[in-house]
């Protein structure tokens, strides 16, 4: 199992400054972190994973949001797409489902960060540990994680194209 030390490593070894901030007790959702840190949803993100048939796929979102799988299929130009439930998740990211970071994925990976998401400054993540919460600018974590930036969000602000839109 992966922890924020992969985090962490992936992140120097790419010259990215960063914060993992520990935390006392476990916080098991993006909504929660923004709660507890009294953060703006905005800023806090969440990995949705997805398998397609080209392969997995980490939607990054704010939390107040959800990850439109055609949307994310648009963006990573797969034909087929589904959310993976948590056990499939956890095992295809080879960390805790609570817990699944936006970089330090296994290399089969795509990443695809919600363009309102990769707008802001400084995003907070889950750290790779139910324990460490990731803070890194979101510029990035973009590159760092190898995003590509689409409108993949949906849910309150939302400012991209309509569900049935392009």
């Amino acid at each position: 199992m992966r922890t924020s030390v992969d985090v962490h490593n992936h992140l120097v070894d790419r010259g990215v400054r960063h914060e993992l901030l520990p935390l006392r007790g476990r916080l098991r959702s993006a909504e929660r972190i923004a709660a507890v840190l009294g953060l703006p949803p905005a800023v806090v993100g969440k990995v949705v994973v997805f398998e397609t048939d080209r392969g997995p796929v980490a939607a990054l979102v704010p939390s107040s949001r959800d990850a439109d799988p055609k949307r994310v299929r648009r963006a990573v130009r797969a034909s087929e797409i589904h959310a993976a439930s948590p056990a499939k998740a956890s095992q295809l990211s080879e960390y805790l489902f609570e817990a699944i970071p936006p970089v330090g994925l296994p290399p089969s990976f795509r990443v695809v960060m919600d363009r309102d998401l990769a707008s802001e400054e400084v995003l907070y993540f889950a750290g790779g540990e139910a324990t460490a919460i990731l803070k890194v600018r979101a510029q990035d974590l973009a590159g760092a994680a190898g995003a590509k930036v689409a409108p993949i969000g949906t849910g309150p602000g939302e400012t991209g194209p309509s569900p049935g839109g392009p």
